[in-house]
């Protein structure tokens, strides 16, 4: 393989590479996949065709409505069959009638009460191919309808192009 360094017009530096079959493959500088819809606690969001994502970290808003009932953040890793191959939980429930904010990401501290409202959680750096999804839900499915969830998910992202030219 052999590669350079660009940068976009904006100035953001990415990496292109071609491998042995003449494929062009693009690194670029990370970025955010956000999903925000209002009365939703159930997020999915696929990784598109010839990309691979690597999951920098993962912000998490949650704002719950009056139904009482004790909710969990729950973050799954699915294949391009919706199977789950990686799953895992953040250390603290969220009441009714609360805004919480959940940060994960490597290294951190694995909080099992909220400080001012946040909540951090170890996740590890995954690198997860095209068709593969991530899905960030509220596990005990109290009011899927009602209550406000708002995820970004800091990616790198690496696409790989059929063929160049010289």
């Amino acid at each position: 393989m052999s590669g350079n360094t660009k940068k976009l017009g904006g100035g953001i530096p990415y990496w292109h590479l071609c491998d042995g079959e003449g494929r062009l493959i693009v690194i670029g500088a990370p970025g955010v996949q956000a999903e925000e819809t209002a009365n939703d606690s159930d997020k999915t969001l696929t990784v598109p065709a010839d990309t691979w994502w690597t999951i920098k970290s993962i912000w998490i808003e949650l704002t719950t409505d009056a139904t009482v009932a004790d909710r969990r953040i729950q973050v799954d890793i699915r294949d391009g069959d919706s199977d789950v191959v990686f799953s895992m939980r953040v250390g603290e429930t969220q009441d009714q009638s609360q805004t919480r904010y959940y940060s994960l990401a490597p290294g951190l501290a694995d909080l099992t009460a909220f400080r001012d409202g946040y909540l951090t959680t170890p996740f590890p750096e995954l690198t997860i191919p095209e068709d593969w999804s991530v899905r960030i839900w509220e596990k005990n499915v109290v009011a899927v309808g009602a209550d406000d969830m708002i995820i970004q998910i800091i990616v790198q992202a690496r696409t790989v192009l059929e063929s160049v030219e010289s």
